[in-house]
């Protein structure tokens, strides 16, 4: 495959030579590639079939439609031209987006998913709706979970299978450890380039830096927020100014992360906000990171006041498990009204903004920085993790939410990443935005078809040094560009924040420079 010109034996050859290595932890007889795959392996890279579960309608039918407001999508960077690459590639399944129907027919065509925790009824209802079907077996495509995955999930996977969570990935959403590696890139990098998040201290462990810190600034009257390291859904939250308040909760063995409460936020009709980002990491080698262009505002029911910080948590709180209990909670009960009630669309808000002539398009930059450096402080763990734990490069993707706040300054700082970000559908709202946010993820994963699970031959591409040639580097790396475009063609509603040509901006936050994302980077600067 040196050229566009070299023999399909070749590329069999190839195929055979480097699918599935056997490993210690993998030792299972992969089958071979043989005359029954030519006809895959001939086929044009763009064919989709029509198969089960897919939708050939045109993907701008599940763009969101607005309404009330005259709103543009934000265009999709431009596709480079890859055909030249004669590269083999699998076809993907496409998805369309949850209707919310109780009533489904399941047809058994050869499509499973497996829950690892609570069914959701989302994931559920959408992968159902898509012609998938529950199974406790392991011959499931997609493993769906909302806490932590076994290792030996990992270590048993083929090549066509996804999980939802990339090993070590609490390092960015425990509460605790995202402060502490976010903390590190500030000394190695220079604190002015991660430089949002607010000054945090990890208790008990920096009770005593915490006190000596306190002391300094005590005649300024600070205010801290404090929250439990690992909880979620404003659970165990609370705001003061008295710092005896903290030690009394120290004093209980709890472990806290005490935060400076950032006491000039952004007001809407004098409520405060925060938006929920939806972020995904498609593969970790290479790097790729995307956001979806639209998301959650999550508004507090009672105007702020920053004078009194013991008031209720309906003033200071954003979160909707907390205010969704407010007499001033007002439920958005038409999809099309987005910026109706105590929570709007991500683009709603972006309008408002605009037609208040606030400088939205300089927030959602500095938001998509922020998301890229966070993600890059723990990328050296997660790669490590993926390296020692997880088989073929494709299993794993993963969805967070970031959650920010913007200031009085129009300067955004993150708050948190979820791990499990919420996929309740409480409200048509929120069944309009995570259904489709849901449906472009499952599209952009690359979920393969039946009929070539076991052609994903380059899939495996971990351990660069199988390529015991230049010949066979040389395609290797054209197969990580085509790849990398072919996803792209995929994301729909997904925006790509990394590669692209500003790719050059972030290298040197990286603890390690990375073949394939050195090679992205060249090739899209």
């Amino acid at each position: 495959m040196n050229s566009p010109g070299d023999s399909i034996d070749d590329i069999i050859s190839l195929l055979n030579k480097h699918y599935h290595p056997i490993t210690q932890q993998n030792q299972r007889h992969k089958p071979s590639i043989g005359s029954a795959m030519l006809p895959q392996i001939k086929q044009q890279i763009n064919v989709l079939y029509a198969i089960p579960n897919t939708y050939n309608n045109n993907q701008d039918k599940y763009k969101r439609k607005a309404v009330s407001l005259n709103r543009q999508q934000q265009q999709k960077p431009q596709i480079k031209d890859t055909s030249s690459f004669l590269i083999p590639m699998t076809r993907c399944l496409t998805f369309k987006p949850y209707s919310g129907s109780t009533d489904i027919i399941i047809n058994d065509v050869g499509y499973y998913y497996k829950f690892g925790s609570s069914p959701i009824k989302l994931v559920k209802g959408l992968l159902e709706e898509n012609g998938f079907k529950e199974s406790n077996d392991k011959n499931w495509t997609l493993y769906w979970s909302s806490c932590a995955i076994k290792s030996d999930v990992y270590t048993n996977l083929f090549a066509y299978q996804k999980v939802c969570h990339f090993p070590k990935s609490y390092e960015m959403t425990r509460k605790d450890l995202m402060h502490r590696n976010i903390s590190k890139m500030q000394i190695n990098n220079g604190f002015i380039n991660f430089n949002f998040i607010p000054k945090t201290y990890i208790l008990p462990a920096e009770m005593s830096y915490f006190l000596e810190e306190h002391e300094k600034i005590k005649n300024n009257n600070p205010i801290y927020i404090c929250k439990p390291h690992a909880s979620s859904q404003g659970k165990g939250i609370f705001i003061t100014d008295k710092i005896q308040d903290i030690l009394n909760k120290q004093n209980s063995n709890n472990s806290y992360v005490v935060s400076h409460y950032i006491d000039k936020p952004l007001l809407i009709n004098n409520l405060k906000f925060d938006l929920r980002i939806y972020v995904a990491i498609s593969c970790i080698n290479p790097l790729r990171i995307y956001v979806y262009q639209d998301g959650l505002a999550r508004f507090a029911t009672e105007a702020y006041n920053s004078d009194n910080v013991k008031q209720n948590r309906f003033v200071h709180l954003t979160n909707y498990s907390v205010n969704k209990d407010s007499p001033n909670f007002v439920a958005n009960q038409d999809p099309t009204l987005d910026y109706v009630g105590s929570k709007w669309s991500l683009l709603a808000l972006r309008e408002y903004l605009k037609l208040n002539k606030i400088n939205e398009q300089q927030i959602f930059e500095r938001i998509e920085d922020l998301i890229i450096k966070t993600i890059i402080s723990v990328e050296s763990a997660i790669f490590q993790a993926c390296e020692m734990n997880v088989p073929f490069r494709s299993n794993c993707f993963s969805l967070f939410g970031f959650d920010v706040l913007v200031d009085s300054f129009l300067k955004p700082w993150l708050l948190e990443v979820n791990f499990s970000p919420s996929l309740n559908i409480d409200a048509p709202l929120d069944l309009k935005i995570k259904g489709e946010m849901l449906a472009d993820l499952f599209t952009l994963i690359g979920i393969v078809p039946l009929d070539q699970r076991f052609s994903q031959d380059l899939s495996y591409v971990r351990n660069q040094s199988n390529y015991d040639s230049k010949k066979h580097q040389q395609e290797f790396e054209k197969y990580i560009i085509k790849e990398t475009e072919e996803e792209l063609k995929r994301s729909r509603g997904w925006k790509r924040l990394y590669p692209s040509d500003q790719s050059y901006r972030y290298t040197k936050y990286f603890e390690s420079d990375r073949p394939l994302n050195a090679l992205l980077r060249n090739y899209y600067k």
